[in-house]
């Protein structure tokens, strides 16, 4: 069951440090997202969490454990929670950036499977990426093309898919 769990968990926790960094780098959209919550949030405080999301996604990646995979899943639980708080009020998450798309109910399921992917990582501990490059070359390569993959396909569905949703509604 490890080794089963291994591309998703490792992806999982790649979109943990895509969204670190897409925070690090644009704040603003995660700011406004916390603020319709009505949190108080600053640019600084958004970047402390982008660095927390990247600290646990690479802590993931490279010590999975019960630990780090229930870290992982206790964050992906309350990103679950604010895009549903986010969604019914019409809000962007500010998730990867900076961006004016409404979160959805979409990005709440997505932000579920994840934390259940993490939850099945805090009982079965996948493997480290350390053992996917340790593999003979094919494997490895294959390995690590299918959490790059996985992972921006889940990222493309975090922000892509809210918008395409919207265009297949009917009060468009």
């Amino acid at each position: 069951m490890t080794e089963i769990l291994s591309v998703p968990f490792a992806a999982a926790a790649l979109v943990l440090c895509a969204a670190g960094t897409a925070k690090l780098h644009s704040p603003t959209g995660a700011v406004r997202a916390v603020r319709a919550l009505g949190a108080h949030a600053s640019p600084g405080l958004i970047r402390a969490l982008g660095v927390l999301e990247f600290a646990l996604g690479v802590w993931c990646l490279v010590a999975p454990g019960p630990r780090s995979a229930a870290a992982a899943a206790g964050l992906y639980a309350a990103f679950a929670a604010v895009a549903r708080a986010l969604s019914s009020r019409q809000v962007s998450c500010g998730c990867f950036g900076d961006s004016d798309r409404p979160a959805s109910a979409a990005q709440c399921l997505l932000s579920a499977l994840l934390a259940a992917v993490c939850v099945a990582g805090a009982v079965w501990t996948p493997r480290a990426l350390e053992w996917m490059l340790a593999r003979p070359t094919g494997l490895a390569g294959t390995l690590v093309l299918a959490v790059v993959g996985c992972a921006y396909a889940i990222v493309m569905a975090y922000t892509l898919l809210p918008s395409a949703l919207s265009a297949w509604s009917p009060g468009r």
